[in-house]
């Protein structure tokens, strides 16, 4: 009894282990993508990460030039310090302009800091509403707030698009994404929140593995995600962030 029960906990420390060093092995996931447009626009290079949660982003993250870079919501938590968070926003804004939206946990440290930081570092912050990117009339980011209800805040964060705009579209959830769809509202949808699932055995997890899939609307993008929440482990579903470069849909132009 004594033998099964000392090989049970060393299994279960050795997994543990394990899934502690998985959840920082963290992987660039590449994407080339091409999307519709009416006007064309000048391919472009973005960086997508969300749920970062608790994790120091290292010096070296942004290791290649991008044009844009879009938090999905979830950079902090409760309990991370303001300091860390801001030297991960400065590692972030000093590769290119960033784009953010909130997500479920970012409000824990309080929103008037974090809108300070964001400030601070040029940030700019997606309330429900679309901007201009890249200098690019034709192309629009549009973001929404994790907290805001109902359909409403899709109408005003879309109020400023035109019929012709190529649109990337991000969202802290993808629960949003078919509400979009049927639409035809975006060309490229970006979302975080369910870590893939975090822990997974085999192919059955909480949530669905992330993935960047095409549809009939356009791409969408669910990621694991960068940190963890409640535990530090993954299995299953590796951390990761994401370079997307993005070229104009050549047979429309």
């Amino acid at each position: 009894m004594k033998y099964f029960f000392g090989t049970g906990f060393a299994a279960t420390a050795a997994l543990l282990l394990f899934m502690y060093r998985n959840a920082g092995n963290i992987k660039e996931k590449n994407h080339v993508i091409r999307l519709d447009t009416a006007t064309g626009f000048k391919p472009f290079r973005i960086l997508f990460i969300a749920d970062i949660h608790r994790k120091k982003l290292p010096e070296a993250l942004v290791s290649r030039p991008v044009d844009a870079v879009i938090i999905g919501g979830d950079l902090t938590e409760r309990g991370v310090p303001l300091r860390r968070t801001a030297d991960n926003l400065r590692i972030l804004t000093s590769a290119a302009p960033v784009y953010y939206i909130w997500g479920n946990n970012d409000r824990e440290v309080g929103e008037r800091n974090l809108r300070k930081l964001m400030k601070h570092f040029g940030v700019h912050v997606l309330d429900n509403q679309a901007m201009e990117l890249l200098g690019q009339p034709n192309l629009k980011v549009v973001g929404i707030d994790y907290f805001s209800r109902g359909e409403a805040k899709i109408e005003k964060a879309f109020s400023t698009v035109g019929e012709d705009d190529t649109v990337l579209f991000a969202s802290h959830t993808p629960a949003i994404f078919k509400y979009l769809r049927k639409d035809g509202k975006a060309d490229f949808m970006m979302a975080g929140h369910t870590h893939g699932g975090q822990i997974r055995l085999g192919r059955f997890g909480l949530y669905d593995k992330g993935s960047m899939k095409r549809t009939d609307a356009g791409y969408e993008l669910v990621t694991n995600g960068y940190g963890t929440t409640s535990l530090p482990l993954r299995l299953g579903a590796e951390a990761e962030y994401h370079v997307i470069d993005v070229y104009p849909n050549e047979k429309l132009q």
